[in-house]
This record gives C-alpha cells, structure tokens and sequence, in this order.
C-alpha cells in the first residue's frame, strides 16, 4: 500500500493543478501529502532523488509549475530575495559537498565502522538539501501576496479540522490508523502511551509531530477569528485548543499557554517582536546552554517536581545533547556528515550510546557550524525581515489587518523553532510558513500592500448590458 500511495500522488497533484489555481494547489499538495503519505518510507530509483513523504509533493508542485508556467493561472513573480537570504540559499546547498570534502576518511571505532562520504553520496546530500528547502522556495514563489498568506492559515485550519477525525479515533481506540491503512507502525509504540491514555500519532512520525502541527493550527484559528471575529471561527478555534491537550504534550501545551493570550490580544508588531525574540533565543541556543542565561539543572528540576518522568525525559535528552556536542565539535566548521559519523557508538555492542533528539544538534552534528546557521536564519531571516517592515509601520494603525496574518504565522514559526530545540519537528510545514512570510515581508519591504486580491486567477468582469450572441 505505501508504495502504492506514492505512485499515485502525483495523479492527485496533477488534478488539484486543473481544478484549483496554482495557490490553492500547491498549499493542498504539500500539505496532503505530509498528511496523509506513508511515513518512514521512500523509494529510491538510481540517479532520482529519494521519493518519499517529504520529498514527493514538493517535487511535484515545483514539476507542475514548470509545466504550466505559461498558463493563465500563473501568480506574478515575488520582489527579489535580498543578496542575504540568496547567500543563504546557495551556502545550503554548498554546505553538504564542503562537507564531503572534509569527510573522506573512514571511521573505525570497536566493531563499528562507519565509511568516509565518497562523491555520489555527496550528490544526494545535495539533493537532500534542496528538498528540504524546496517548500520555502516555492512558499515564496506562489505565497508571497497578502491572499496567499490568508489562504494557508485557512487551508491549514480547513485539514486540521478533517485530520482530527482520526486524531479523536486514535486517542478512544489507540494509534492504530497508520497499521489500518499501510499495514505497518511507524515508531516505538510506547511512545504513544502518555498519562493513562494514548495520544494520536495518525500518518506523521511520532505523536510530537502531531502535536506541533495541532499547535501551529491552533495559533492559525486565533489569528483567522480576529480578522473575522464570527461564531464559527471562535468555536473553531476553541475546538483546537481542545485538540492540543488531547495531544497530551507538555511542551505544546506550555507553548500554547504562552503564545495564545500575545496571538489573541496583541498588536501585530507586539506578536512579531515576541517571535522575534523566541526565535532568536531559540537560534542562540547552544551558546546560552553554556552560560547561566539557560539554567539547565534549575529547569530540569522543575520539571521533575511538575513529573517525575516529563523531568527524567528532559534530563535524559539534555545529557545526550552533551555528548553529541562534544563530538560535533571535533569537526566544528562542516561537521561529520551523514551515515551515523556524527553518533557515538558503544565500542563492545555497536549500539548508538547517544540519541539525537534535537534538530539543532543534528544539524551542528552533521552539517556543522556553517550548514546550522544556513539552515537555520533561512527559518528565522523572514521574522527578522518582517520585525523591520513591522517596526515602520509601527505607529499605522491601518496596518494591523495586513500585518496580522503574517503575525500569527511569525509566532506559529517561533514557536516551531522553539521547538526544535528538544525534538526535530522542522517539517514541509515549517519551510512552507517561513516562505510565506519572507515573501510577504519583502512585498511590504517594496510597497506593495493588499489593495486588491493577487492569487493569479482573472478576476470576475461585471456583467454587461444586453444580451451577448455568438455572433
């Protein structure tokens, strides 16, 4: 069945891209299938890059665009990119091959071997790589209008509300849809067993995902109900606060807590300084966790008289990040590269003796200093580029209608940031809302503000008098 799935995405691309205009198209896409493809496996064809639940609707809304780039459908180019965000992009994509070329030699340690990264492995870490990013680049591309902006916090919302079905399915009966539909279970179990109950885990990775996701929606229910205040969309959004306890995660509730009273409340400007702020801290973190500005015993603690295991977890995690940090830092410019070089490996077993949980130390681990910091101010460079068309327009009070959808996405990024920080929950998603904000941060960076709707589509004439032959 998964096999089966992926093959026939691409049908399900092509028909979304002759219905809908190419907005709408690509948001569903992406979105649909990080949902609902089967997670943890790909097909790999010689000389192709890996087909798999990532990989495959990005490739496929970049394939249909090149296809249809002389269609009435086409949404108008985005302003340039900025020499900062193009360095950015062209350094990620270096990042893996310099890599490769400081990681030719083999490693042998006990009974563990791990090879050196020969030239076709550095190709497809350059492939990998571009994928990855691909999500912002078409982000920025289809999304960087005030429409497109809308349009993904309601779309998102829109499968959020249709993928809770399952959610709720998962939670009365255990997690168990993945085995129902694709025959196999994506991830440990008992990782899905939280306070006497389940929490859902459905076709994502691990039931973490889920709950960042339901997260991000919840911040988009807040932001679609303050542009219009209606019934619906204020029972929408308290139905997905429900969501986020049913995920039964302590970190996204602790940072629902936090961010919904500023997503709810605050001014646009206030909600994207706050962003800022938690993302840059997010950014720095592996300098801060050296000093006393992170009290990491204090904060461990803490945890432990709130839950003895939520603690004993964190205290875990944390020690891990010490020991992969400490071998990140044998290769700290570059990094080690894939294929486990950057894991610790017990020298009698041959079992990893480290896990790596946080993206950030997967990252520095991997890709080193360089391919950490391009990956990551490519995430945060939009909240920074929309924090300085914010601050301008800072005393506009006509101002805060445009700049509150792209607010709420700039707090449901920060917070993904955040995130990342104990887990790697960095998804199509996260790529596609930092897109979507760089885009609309550089429109307003040139004066384009939302005087009319820009989807690309022709806007409807108004009638004419009379009757209209053929003739």
């Amino acid at each position: 069945m998964p096999p089966v799935a992926l093959l026939t995405f691409p049908v399900v691309v092509g028909i979304l891209f002759s219905r809908l205009d190419w907005q709408r198209a690509a948001i569903w896409s992406i979105l649909g299938g990080y949902l609902y493809l089967a997670p943890g496996f790909a097909i790999m064809l010689p000389g192709l890059p890996i087909l798999s639940k990532p990989a495959l609707p990005a490739l496929m809304v970049a394939l249909m665009i090149f296809l249809q780039k002389d269609s009435d459908k086409a949404v108008p180019a985005p302003p340039p990119k900025g020499a900062f965000m193009t360095v950015l992009v062209v350094l990620a994509l270096m990042s893996p091959l310099l890599t490769a070329a400081t990681n030719s030699d083999p490693i042998q340690e006990g009974i563990t071997y791990r090879p050196g990264i020969s030239a076709t492995f550095a190709i497809g870490d350059l492939m990998r790589a571009y994928i990855e990013i691909l999500p912002f680049l078409l982000a920025y591309r289809l999304l960087w209008n005030a429409e497109g902006a809308r349009l993904f916090l309601q779309i998102l919302l829109a499968a959020m509300l249709v993928y809770s079905f399952f959610m709720w399915v998962e939670v009365r009966f255990s997690p168990q849809v993945n085995v129902w539909v694709y025959g196999y279970f994506q991830h440990d179990f008992s990782q899905t067993m939280r306070y006497g109950g389940f929490r859902p885990i459905v076709f994502l990775e691990h039931p973490l995902w889920v709950a960042s996701l339901t997260l991000m929606t919840f911040l988009a229910a807040i932001g679609l109900a303050r542009l219009e205040p209606s019934r619906r969309n204020i029972l929408r959004a308290g139905y997905l606060a429900l969501l986020v306890v049913i995920c039964k995660s302590a970190g996204a509730l602790m940072l629902s807590i936090l961010s919904m009273p500023l997503v709810l409340l605050g001014r646009p400007q206030l909600i994207i300084r706050v962003a800022l702020i938690a993302g840059t801290a997010a950014f720095a973190y592996p300098i801060l966790r050296t000093t006393s500005l992170v009290p990491l015993e204090a904060i461990v603690e803490t945890a432990k008289s709130i839950s003895l295991d939520r603690g004993a977890s964190l205290e875990f995690r944390l020690m891990n990040e010490e020991k992969l940090l400490e071998r990140a830092m044998e290769r700290p410019l570059f990094g080690w590269g894939g294929g486990g070089r950057s894991l610790y490996f017990d020298s009698w077993s041959g079992r990893i003796s480290a896990i790596p949980d946080g993206l950030w130390v997967i990252w520095l681990g991997s890709l080193g200093i360089l391919g950490y910091m391009c990956h990551f101010l490519m995430l945060l460079g939009p909240i920074w580029a929309l924090a300085r068309v914010a601050h301008r327009h800072r005393a506009d009070r006509s101002m805060d209608r445009e700049l509150l959808p792209l607010a709420c996405l700039s707090m449901m990024l920060a917070t993904n940031l955040v995130d990342i920080l104990p887990n790697a929950t960095a998804t199509p998603i996260t790529w596609l809302i930092a897109g979507v904000i760089f885009g609309n941060a550089q429109r307003l960076a040139k004066g384009i503000y939302d005087t009319e709707p820009q989807t690309g589509m022709p806007m409807p004439q108004p009638a004419q008098q009379g009757l209209k032959t053929v003739l």
